[in-house]
């Protein structure tokens, strides 16, 4: 018979082990990518928010695959690296199937992000990327139809920081619109911009 105090250390052990593996299970689906078919309507759906040159709205490029990211201009590797995999997606593709996409990249950074900033960042990229945002509250809903989530990271920061300096923690998925205008797919940041422009290829 094992000895109680091995008995109970064994036991331990056995916890740490299935709450690490559950953990693990968490992060593999928080990162994977998902399919929306099935879900209830209200998920994703037309917005309007603004650019340099005036509203914007999903509902604008009806007939056209729209690929949605949420990110900020301030964002150091996450946000870069994504719009780059965007870029050589598009830059996959005859100017005749361009015509049927497009980007958006929705700033989740309304306080810093100002209309020229966002034009010249994503026009850098691809010029069928247009950057738009708006109010906090309208950016927060948007984000909130998508499942997109974000919040600043407030850790060792002084109130100085907070009001310039702050960073955000941010989901980073590619959400795919068809032609008429369903989210239909949520891609992940590993993406390869071979992946991404073979799923929009399905839709266009």
């Amino acid at each position: 018979m094992m000895p109680l105090q091995a008995s109970t250390i064994v036991r331990s052990a056995l916890a740490v082990a299935v709450l690490v593996i559950a953990g693990l299970i968490a992060v593999l689906l928080s990162s994977s990518d998902f399919e929306l078919t099935g879900q209830p309507d209200e998920l994703g759906g037309d917005f309007t928010l603004r650019s340099i040159d005036g509203d914007v709205s999903l509902s604008d490029y009806k007939d056209s695959v729209v690929v949605v990211y949420f990110g900020f201009l301030s964002c150091q590797k996450v946000c870069p690296a994504s719009m780059g995999v965007l870029k050589l997606a598009f830059e996959s593709f005859e100017p005749k199937e361009l015509e049927q996409i497009q980007g958006i990249l929705v700033s989740i950074d309304p306080a810093r992000d100002d209309f020229a900033e966002l034009e010249d960042f994503t026009q850098k990229y691809h010029s069928n990327i247009v950057g738009v945002t708006g109010t906090k509250q309208q950016v927060e809903q948007v984000a909130k139809n998508y499942r997109a989530y974000f919040r600043k990271s407030l850790a060792d920061m002084t109130e100085a920081d907070e009001q310039s300096n702050y960073e955000f923690r941010h989901s980073s998925r590619f959400y795919i619109v068809n032609k008429d205008g369903k989210l239909v797919d949520a891609m992940r940041h590993s993406t390869t911009y071979k992946e991404l422009a073979a799923r929009i290829r399905t839709l266009i």
